[in-house]
């Protein structure tokens, strides 16, 4: 993490199929299993996964295979929202039409907590799992610790926790908390205020589940869902990127190690093609600029996308793997809202896969993980590849500047996230654009751990 991020760059410079997919899936075979099963009919869409699609002939290709659906009656694994999301007055409205994208999922009815999630099949009494942790109501933030460094070399002020409070940067309500990009820093030139957040206790082996309803996006951002080993040097303690993607860029998940971890390419494709999205040969080593860490996923999305699509993101970390989940909020099963969680029913909402003993790889490669939550601004890979914006939404917003590796040079003067993250003269509407756009509403977080 303390290094450069050469992969966005890759990623954004290739134009590929791997760009394409997510873009493209509203048309893809995938659709239904990438974006989730809905009720109603979604407006403009080429291709529907709703009950009226067997009707007018309109289903996307997975639509049978994924939803579900019986003669047009919401099915027992699923439930029927009936209430709003939670809304602390300052939620994100619709997407502007500058973000908005002409391929972008449709919209999913949107429900506020697990009691109004209905009724599903449970496989089992007691799932393999029991909670061990959690973050939620106004407790949220007693289980974290802020931290102040930027490791990234960017423009955050990453404040303290009263402070943040103070400051409008975190808010923690009975239904939900939000963590949010602050106002310029009124102490720090070329700063903006935020939180970078660090969970006071770690686990070997265990399952995170976040439940949102939105999470952070937009030019000059850098959100992360994340964990770390907080008693071994990186990379060789391990860290496991959930949720991380920069500016409008894809998000995709990833794990970085020490030597001596290559996934097996024949076993990684368990659950659907992942083809390795950071192009290391799923070799999990990491150590920049040259080796990237490993990155198998089935899909990817970019933050707008994440954000219009609540629900709940997993990992599962066993002695035997790494999974990665996402469940649509109106799928979310009983097993997860009872506290039972049993992921050995999940294997439909796997996006990323990592088949840790079947490829040889040492169980001590990745040491006991803390969870980190932050949103970052430019650095070394957002400020670095600010020109690298595929639709060019975010080289509008700044002029007279250029891309600086803040690595290579210090120049924050001269840096277009920089000037745009800053606003010091408040010229580029930053403020009004990140108080729409970067911010996480997290209902819960909660960790399991086997029984």
């Amino acid at each position: 993490r303390r290094g450069t991020r050469l992969a966005a760059a890759r990623a954004a410079a290739d134009d590929g199929a791997a760009v394409g997919e997510a873009s493209a899936s509203a048309t893809s075979p995938g659709a239904c299993a990438m974006f989730g099963c809905h009720w109603h009919y979604g407006a403009g869409k080429p291709c529907q996964c709703n009950p009226e699609c067997l009707t007018y002939g309109n289903c996307c290709a997975d639509y049978t295979s994924h939803c579900q659906w019986q003669s047009g009656s919401w099915p027992a694994t699923h439930s029927q929202p009936t209430q709003p999301l939670p809304n602390d007055g300052g939620e994100a409205p619709g997407p502007s039409s500058e973000d908005s994208s002409s391929t972008a999922a449709p919209s999913p009815p949107q429900s506020s907590s697990s009691s109004s999630q209905g009724e599903a099949s449970v496989p089992s009494k007691h799932g393999a799992y029991k909670l061990d942790w959690a973050a939620q109501g106004h407790s949220f933030f007693d289980g974290w610790t802020f931290l102040n460094e930027d490791v990234n070399h960017g423009s955050a002020e990453y404040l303290s926790r009263e402070p943040a409070v103070q400051a409008g940067v975190v808010a923690a309500h009975a239904t939900h908390a939000i963590v949010r990009a602050g106002e310029a820093s009124p102490q720090y030139k070329y700063k903006r205020q935020s939180a970078r957040i660090q969970s006071n206790k770690a686990w070997k082996t265990f399952l995170v589940t976040m439940d949102y309803t939105h999470v952070p996006y937009g030019c000059g951002v850098w959100p992360a869902f994340f964990t770390l080993a907080p008693d071994a040097p990186w990379p060789n303690g391990g860290e496991i990127d959930i949720l991380e993607y920069v500016n409008m860029e894809q998000s995709k998940s990833s794990v970085h190690m020490g030597p001596g971890c290559t996934l097996n390419k024949d076993k990684v494709n368990k659950y659907g093609g992942m083809p390795d999205r950071n192009d290391m040969n799923y070799n999990c080593l990491t150590n920049y600029p040259d080796n990237l860490g490993c990155a198998p996923n089935k899909w990817m999305r970019t933050g707008q996308q994440w954000a219009e699509h609540p629900g709940v993101v997993a990992l599962e970390w066993t002695e035997d793997f790494l999974k990665m989940f996402w469940i649509p909020k109106w799928e979310i099963p009983h097993d997860l809202t009872s506290d039972h969680p049993d992921t050995s029913t999940w294997d439909r909402w796997v996006y990323s896969y990592y088949p840790m003993k079947e490829s040889g790889c040492s169980p001590d490669s990745i040491k006991p993980q803390k969870l980190l939550m932050q949103i970052g601004f430019c650095g070394d890979w957002a400020g670095k590849t600010w020109s690298l914006d595929n639709n060019r939404q975010c080289q509008a917003k700044a002029q007279n500047c250029r891309a600086v590796d803040p690595l290579a040079e210090y120049a924050p003067q001269e840096d277009c996230c920089t000037q745009f993250i800053w606003d010091h003269d408040k010229s580029h509407g930053t403020d009004k654009y990140l108080h729409e756009r970067a911010f996480f509403n997290i209902t819960y977080l909660k960790v399991y751990t086997k029984r």
